[in-house]
């Protein structure tokens, strides 16, 4: 079954989208929207229809599936009109730009039965797939502790988040997947070292309840780094996002007692040992995952609900700066 798909934005993350619907087996990108004149090149180099006004093209093409990758503070308009038109919508991570937004996004795709998934795309990194199967399996034991560094240059097409919704936003998605729940509590400081509009940098602290994460996010850094590290009872892992490289270090302790009869922990050096992951492009591995699910009519991995808890903490984590306080994680009703 040929599935048509269209993209509504054609900037950074949105061109992307386009040039792998082309090549993807069982998709036909038919149209591309975007209000910049400019655009209509990428369109064309895709082989896509091209349109100003997606509410137009929404019309006339009527697309099986859509991508939205428009700035946040317009995903839940945009998003609302191909949901209200019946199409399988992906929304470029955030899912919007507020809870209560992102809120009303998700209770109008679930009365409408339409498919909405969020595009969190290191949910679909394969060294990350890797450490998830590591985790599950008990390889490392019981989780304690997990670290992410997420920071380089400011990203010139931002217009309208913070360093805590746009950035942050990914590795408070991946926290929650991992530890299989969500935070308890958070606390987070951030600051505007470089951008007096808005937040670049930001330390954001996460209590799951007998086990915590510590996220670094930044716009200033003068080298782009994407790495995560986690620790267990069992042993610790290192992951690299951006070369797809993970190591685990398995510990090696024995509990005993010393010669005044207190217990003690001797630790051993740890088996080292390369995690085989096979490399692919997340953004086409994501893709794929959206274009199977609408073709088989299954439920999308990365549902919108899913995508409205990443929101409700990030905005926690944002009062959390404002309020110069712990914050209490409260899971969105509705």
């Amino acid at each position: 079954m040929m599935i048509k798909v269209g993209v509504i934005g054609l900037g950074n993350m949105g061109r992307h989208h386009a040039r792998i619907y082309a090549q993807t087996d069982g998709a036909e990108l038919v149209a591309a929207a975007d209000v910049r004149e400019e655009a209509e090149d990428v369109a064309r180099r895709y082989g896509a229809r091209f349109y100003r006004d997606y509410r137009e093209m929404l019309e006339r093409e009527r697309p099986d599936a859509i991508s939205v990758a428009v700035p946040t503070g317009f995903h839940r308009d945009v998003g609302t009109e191909c949901i209200r038109a019946g199409v399988a919508t992906l929304i470029e991570k955030p899912l919007a730009a507020s809870v209560e937004e992102a809120r009303e996004l998700v209770k109008l795709a679930e009365s409408l039965d339409v498919p909405l998934m969020v595009g969190h795309i290191e949910r679909f990194n394969p060294a990350v797939r890797a450490l998830k199967d590591l985790i599950d399996h008990g390889d490392l034991g019981g989780l304690t502790s997990l670290t992410a560094r997420r920071v380089g240059v400011f990203p010139p097409q931002v217009k309208d988040a913070d360093v805590i919704l746009d950035l942050a936003v990914h590795d408070i998605d991946l926290c929650s997947f991992l530890f299989g729940r969500l935070p308890e509590r958070v606390y987070a400081r951030a600051g505007k070292a470089l951008n007096s509009r808005r937040w670049d940098f930001a330390g954001i602290f996460l209590d799951y309840g007998g086990a915590v994460a510590l996220l670094q996010a930044n716009w200033i850094t003068p080298v782009k780094i994407r790495e995560l590290t986690v620790t267990g009872t069992g042993g610790y892992a290192e992951l690299d996002y951006i070369t797809q490289k993970l190591r685990v270090y398995e510990s090696n302790y024995q509990r005993t007692f010393d010669s005044f009869g207190d217990f003690v922990v001797k630790f051993g050096s740890p088996r080292v040992r390369e995690v085989p992951v096979e490399g692919a492009e997340p953004l086409y591995l994501e893709l794929s995952h959206f274009v199977s699910c609408v073709a088989r009519g299954e439920p999308p991995e990365v549902s919108g609900r899913e995508g409205l808890l990443a929101v409700t903490v990030a905005t926690e984590a944002a009062r959390s700066c404002e309020e110069g306080q712990v914050v209490e994680v409260g899971i969105c009703p509705g």
